[in-house]
């Protein structure tokens, strides 16, 4: 039987509180300028992007992400792929899009949309987030993006089309859209299309804020044949039991919800 919104978001409201534990794990900035001037070159050749371009306009960060943002989901629809690929990173994402109409789905999507935001410099992070039921297969997969002008993350999704604010229009991070739920407030979400599939995202989300994924590492090709260094780490509330069919892969698990989603330090942070 399908479970309603009201009691994803009743789940969500009986989670523990997340913990202060001890975080081990570093953020690694490993962004190669060389591999950023390719795809900034290759992306105003091929596909007629002109990233350089966006990078040193007058857009605000969130302005830019959103500019791009909105060329993926207008070029590459929500798909199950057809075919996988080895190698993942924004070229070959890119080239499989034209090889096969139909598109890809949002972790796909969310991979060639970091690796451009980081080709100008926008720091952002893809993150999957799963739901609490085991048998659930559904995941979702989307953007942060850090937003110097604001000193804040907000979350972005290409695949999509969306992404969500509070009453006042400041675009809210995935920790803020969590905390809106539990709170009891629906979350104000703004779609590129399909505007009547907005109260089915309130479900959508209530569903898949339960627990997370990360990369620590800032970099290209951190999906499918990897060449960096790198670590994902699983956030849970306290007293979850993550899946068995997880297990394998979600080895480094935090209860520390401040330390997962701070990545780097402030302070060191551009802008």
């Amino acid at each position: 039987m399908a479970i309603s919104t009201n009691e994803m978001i009743q789940k969500l409201q009986a989670c523990a509180p997340y913990t202060e534990e001890p975080f081990p794990y570093k953020s690694l900035d490993l962004v190669d300028p060389t591999r950023s001037e390719e795809l900034r070159r290759y992306f105003k050749r091929n596909a007629k992007l002109d990233l350089d371009r966006i990078a040193v306009s007058n857009l605000s960060t969130w302005e830019k992400a959103r500019k791009i943002s909105k060329f993926v989901s207008d070029h590459i629809p929500h798909d199950n792929q057809k075919e996988q690929i080895q190698e993942l990173n924004a070229i070959t994402l890119w080239e499989y899009a034209q090889r096969v109409s139909t598109g890809f789905n949002c972790r796909w999507h969310a991979v060639l949309l970091s690796e451009l935001l980081l080709s100008i410099d926008i720091t952002n992070r893809f993150v999957t987030c799963l739901p609490e039921d085991e048998l659930d297969q559904d995941c979702h997969v989307v953007n942060l993006v850090w937003l110097p002008e604001m000193r804040k993350w907000a979350m972005i999704d290409s695949d999509m089309q969306e992404y969500v604010t509070d009453s006042n229009e400041i675009p809210l991070s995935l920790e803020e859209m969590r905390a809106e739920l539990i709170a009891g407030r629906k979350l104000n979400i703004h779609r590129n299309s399909d505007l009547d599939g907005v109260a089915f995202m309130q479900g959508y989300w209530a569903k898949n804020l339960y627990w997370f994924n990360i990369h620590m590492t800032y970099g290209y090709d951190l999906e499918g044949h990897r060449h960096l260094p790198d670590c994902v780490v699983t956030l849970i509330p306290p007293g979850f039991h993550i899946p068995e069919k997880y297990s394998s892969f979600c080895t480094n698990v935090t209860t520390n919800a401040a330390a997962f989603w701070d990545g780097y330090k402030k302070e060191s942070f551009k802008g």
